[in-house]
């Protein structure tokens, strides 16, 4: 055995290696990730800030959303881009749906577009699929 920074750990031996590496079985995925760059207003990042949670809980209800996360930006290499939202979706066809639906519509409509009033190129958006290789 081998002293870590987290306590005691145990060497496997080759065989114990293998059976391991036996029942690991890959999984492949390909999910759609829906990508947004936005710019509000400074006087703005408190409001929009403290409705983050709301907003992440409203997406995440949606009909074939895999996960929603949203924050604000903390370096300085974001060309002016201050927060950012990410939603991961089942398919390409979830994504369109999620782009018409009535409570994404109000989301950008009612929270973020008013808080981005008179801000030049306001929203990068962007949509991919996403190689995702899993060992579970």
């Amino acid at each position: 055995s081998t002293q870590s920074t987290w306590g005691k750990r145990r060497r496997c031996s080759e065989s114990e290696t293998k059976k391991k590496k036996k029942k690991k079985k890959d999984f492949f995925w390909m999910p759609i990730v829906h990508l947004v760059l936005f710019k509000f207003r400074h006087e703005c990042f408190e409001r929009i800030n403290s409705q983050t949670g709301a907003v992440v809980a409203r997406i995440r209800r949606l009909p074939g959303v895999l996960t929603v996360s949203m924050g604000e930006n903390y370096t300085t290499r974001s060309l002016g881009y201050t927060h950012a939202l990410t939603v991961t979706f089942v398919s390409k066809e979830a994504e369109a749906a999620y782009q018409v639906h009535a409570e994404h519509v109000d989301i950008r409509d009612n929270i973020f577009r008013p808080l981005q009033q008179d801000v030049p190129d306001r929203v990068l958006a962007m949509d991919y699929e996403a190689e995702i290789l899993s060992n579970e």
